[in-house]
């Protein structure tokens, strides 16, 4: 993570993530795998790291590519869930609990289930657009390190998110601009920033 300006005092002293809390990374931060990011925080591990997916960062790639589909899933599009384990496929849903194993991490709001019964639910032609996001890699913290980034100005958070959804039905491109006006307004000048702020 390269420096940033703190420009606002952050308070972590009684900062608690859980799963189903949202990460919106400062305009700032430089880490390509984070710009401009939003990260739905899945868990918190038994070592008080943090796992979760960068949730609007298209790939170039389709679900029938990955999962060597060939009646479905040419339209699906993959998210880059994060630097670790690139091989690794996670999703997120709104199909609850017709996807054995799928836990629920917000209101409405699952991940995983059973592998083979979302790929027949694809292959039989069941509509999923809207209802999941496919992710190849996940995003990773151990213990303290999050709470550093934090404190240093890398993240807002949004805890207890009323229309969970919209993190798999809202356009990729403008989720970040959308949740960080949701942060509220010490937040809000980050919108004023560039894309790339070396040409601020």
């Amino acid at each position: 993570m390269g420096r940033l300006n703190i420009d606002h005092d952050i308070d972590t002293s009684n900062l608690s993530l859980k799963g189903g809390d949202i990460l919106v990374a400062s305009p700032l931060l430089n880490d390509s795998n984070f710009k401009r990011s939003v990260v739905l925080i899945l868990q918190r591990d038994r070592t008080g790291g943090y796992l979760g997916l960068v949730i609007n960062h298209p790939l170039d790639i389709s679900l029938a590519e990955i999962c060597q589909l060939t009646d479905a899933g040419e339209d699906v599009r993959v998210f880059s869930g994060g630097p670790v384990d690139m091989q690794r496929l996670f999703w997120i849903h709104s199909l609850g609990s017709p996807l054995d194993g799928a836990l629920e991490v917000l209101p409405g709001l699952w991940v995983g289930g059973d592998y083979d019964m979302m790929i027949n639910r694809i292959t039989s032609k069941d509509a999923i657009a809207g209802a999941a996001r496919f992710f190849l890699g996940y995003s990773g913290w151990t213990a303290g390190q999050l709470e550093r980034e934090i404190h240093a100005g890398a993240w807002g958070i949004l805890s207890n998110l009323l229309d969970p959804v919209m993190l798999i039905q809202d356009n990729p491109d403008s989720l970040w601009d959308s949740l960080v006006r949701r942060l509220g307004p010490d937040y809000r000048h980050w919108l004023m920033l560039p894309p790339d702020p070396s040409l601020n």
